[in-house]
């Protein structure tokens, strides 16, 4: 976009020293303005800011002063869960310790009897975001001989398959020859071997630590189904990309939750809205309870609904979802208008296919929905009103009414899906009938 100058996205560990932020260049040549900054202690997130760059950049003192000023009172919560002494101001020396931080057993004691964990990637003629997000699995800080990498591929061409087959030959690649999103991560939910499932996709990048994370997560809530993480940008050099973190950013949710139906806060949407729950990019299921639910409805495999229609079923079977901010994912946001455009246009579909199905698939639940909900089934432009709020003066008013409108196409969209799933299920009847011969 024209004149618009890159934010950098940074992390800042602060058990070790703070050198401060000189200004710095993209790969064409644009000056970054500012950044973003993941702010971590003994590697667990402690929150997120936003800071500028002068002429000279940000001095390690003038940095340690800009984090304290944000999140001073979440370090000093972090200290005191780790039985270290409170801070009384942050300088360039960052946080050092003595003692060994109370916060790393979690991870340690996942570690005593590492489970066998699936991790599940589906892609689709995305070969170049597939080899990036690859390279971040293999470097996950768990051992690699307890966890396996599950590929699911719906591309046309071969250039993904050889991809695979010539840089990572340890990764089980499964090919599908149609499907959105739902029939891949079910055909690869059929072929995991993990008591765990993690999912992620090619678009991203995951921190080393995601992985246990979750697991370590998953370990402290017995009662959850599975856990989600924080999603932060993987660059914002464009305006688009900056939009998109105006009205589906993470950053605001840096501590652990636990959602479910009996932790409802005074007026939750849950089960019904479940954006704040996390995303299907960044989320580890406990594998028998995936299997209980049903997975992912292919009813809403075109559609993108699928994550929100999942997180559904899992609350009203009576599950809790943890959401942890130290699993961590950076995601590779759509660089022009014309690709968040559509990249809105069908979340807003997807939205409103998943009232849909939520109507179709549990009218009972319909009186909990008009309660918690004045508008009821307009919920699209409730959300979209919710989002107006955080967005700049200059947000562009078709994203906007693109977002809005676009969930009335849902219940179509919807019911369509059900009749392609159905002519899948016949089809794949057949073909497992000619097997048996």
């Amino acid at each position: 976009m024209p004149g618009f100058v890159p934010i950098a996205v940074l992390e800042t560990e602060l058990s070790e020293p703070l050198h401060g932020v000189s200004p710095a260049y993209d790969a064409v040549g644009l000056r970054y303005v500012g950044a973003r900054v993941l702010v971590r202690l003994h590697s667990h997130t402690i929150g997120v800011i936003d800071i500028e760059f002068e002429n000279g950049g940000v001095s390690g003192a003038a940095y340690a002063a800009a984090i304290w000023e944000r999140l001073g009172e979440q370090i000093n919560a972090h200290l005191r869960e780790d039985g270290i002494a409170e801070l009384s101001g942050l300088d360039e020396a960052g946080v050092p310790a003595d003692v060994e931080p109370h916060c790393l057993e979690r991870r340690r004691a996942v570690l005593r009897d590492p489970p066998r964990v699936t991790v599940l990637v589906a892609t689709r003629d995305r070969p170049g975001m597939v080899a990036r997000a690859l390279e971040s699995i293999d470097a996950l800080d768990y051992p690699r001989s307890r966890f396996e990498i599950v590929l699911v591929d719906a591309s046309e061409p071969d250039e993904t398959q050889e991809l695979v087959r010539a840089r990572f030959p340890g990764v089980n690649y499964l090919r599908v020859r149609s499907g959105g999103y739902c029939v891949t991560r079910n055909r690869g939910i059929a072929a995991a071997t993990g008591s765990v499932i993690a999912f992620t996709d090619h678009d991203v990048v995951v921190d080393r630590h995601w992985l246990i994370e979750h697991l370590a997560t998953l370990q402290a809530f017995p009662d959850a189904a599975f856990t989600t993480g924080m999603r932060l940008p993987l660059e914002l050099k464009t305006q688009a990309q900056l939009w998109f973190e105006e009205i589906s950013g993470f950053v605001d949710r840096c501590e652990p939750r636990v959602f479910g139906l009996r932790r409802r806060e005074p007026g939750s949407l849950l089960p019904w809205a479940t954006g704040r729950v996390g995303i299907g990019a960044n989320m580890a299921w406990r594998a028998h309870i995936l299997a209980e639910v049903g997975g992912f409805d292919a009813a809403l495999d075109k559609t993108s609904g699928e994550d929100l229609a999942l997180f559904f079923d899992a609350l009203c079977a009576g599950y809790e979802i943890a959401y942890t901010p130290s699993a961590v994912v950076y995601h590779q946001h759509r660089r022009t208008h014309e690709e968040l455009l559509a990249q809105i246009r069908i979340h807003s579909v997807g939205l409103g296919a998943h009232l849909t199905r939520c109507v179709v698939t549990r009218p009972k639940q319909i009186p909990d929905f008009l309660r918690r909900v004045r508008q009821g089934l307009l919920f699209g432009w409730g959300l979209w009103s919710a989002r107006d709020n955080r967005t700049s003066a200059d947000f562009p008013a078709d994203l906007t009414r693109t977002g809005r409108y676009a969930v009335l196409l849902g219940p179509y969209a919807y019911f369509k899906g059900v009749r392609a799933s159905k002519r899948l299920r016949e089809t794949q009847g057949i073909a497992r009938r000619l097997e048996a011969r």
